[in-house]
């Protein structure tokens, strides 16, 4: 099964935020640590970068539809 990325989040919370939003409404996410992203800390153990939330290829389209902001609001910068 090929998984594609639909959302990258600043940290594991929001991540599993969006994955528990996508998983109300019947799809199947996985959150996984952006392995691109730098690692810091002793020996490469404590990850300070992104999180994404993967989902079924056959799912991605209604995943990004489900995590797109609600119309006539604007997502608030980080």
């Amino acid at each position: 099964m090929k998984e594609v990325v639909v959302h990258f989040a600043p940290n594991e919370i929001d991540a599993q935020t969006a994955a528990g939003a996508l998983r109300a409404n019947g799809i199947h996410p996985r959150v996984a640590r952006d392995d691109g992203d730098a690692m810091l800390g002793a020996a490469g153990g404590i990850s300070m970068g992104r999180f994404v939330v993967l989902v079924p290829d056959e799912e991605a389209r209604a995943a990004r539809e489900i995590l797109l902001p609600p119309k006539g609001r604007r997502r608030a910068r980080p």
